[in-house]
């Protein structure tokens, strides 16, 4: 397997319930179709692959936030989390949504 599609399998399985705790729950079921498809389309592409990466980071901040009850910094950090969300397509998107 390709190490970079490895690395991002593992940001989009690890951002999904973390963005997701955020989200209005859902009655769309997300295959690992779903999954895969959306992978080959960030890491075939390096500047979808950044800024996903750049989600992760972001993710990574919203958690410490949470830790320190900063709820204002938390709806920031969400809302270039959803700016960078759009840049990485609808099918992206939708696995989210």
């Amino acid at each position: 397997m390709n190490p970079k599609l490895l690395i991002v399998a593992v940001f989009v399985t690890a951002a999904v319930p973390v963005y997701a705790q955020a989200q209005k729950p859902s009655t769309a079921k997300v295959t690992t179709a779903d999954v895969q498809k959306v992978v080959t389309l960030i890491s075939g592409d390096k500047a979808k692959t950044q800024t996903y990466c750049d989600i992760g980071k972001l993710n990574e901040q919203i958690e410490e936030a949470d830790e320190k009850k900063d709820v204002k910094k938390t709806e920031e950090l969400s809302q270039q989390i959803d700016a960078l969300g759009k840049k990485l397509g609808p099918e992206y998107a939708a696995l989210i949504g």
